[in-house]
């Protein structure tokens, strides 16, 4: 393989990792509020 053609494969690579880094990011923000919710909507404990 020539220089170009290893800088091209290795770009789209980066490409899809940055892709599933930034959706891994974003299922963690939704995870957070999904939990912020639940929590408020739990009944107080009162034992």
């Amino acid at each position: 393989m020539n220089n170009l053609a290893l800088f091209i494969v290795g770009f789209f690579i980066s490409l899809i990792v940055i892709g599933v880094v930034g959706l891994l990011f974003y299922a963690a923000v939704l995870d957070g509020r999904y939990e912020r919710e639940q929590e408020a909507n739990r009944l107080p404990d009162n034992s």
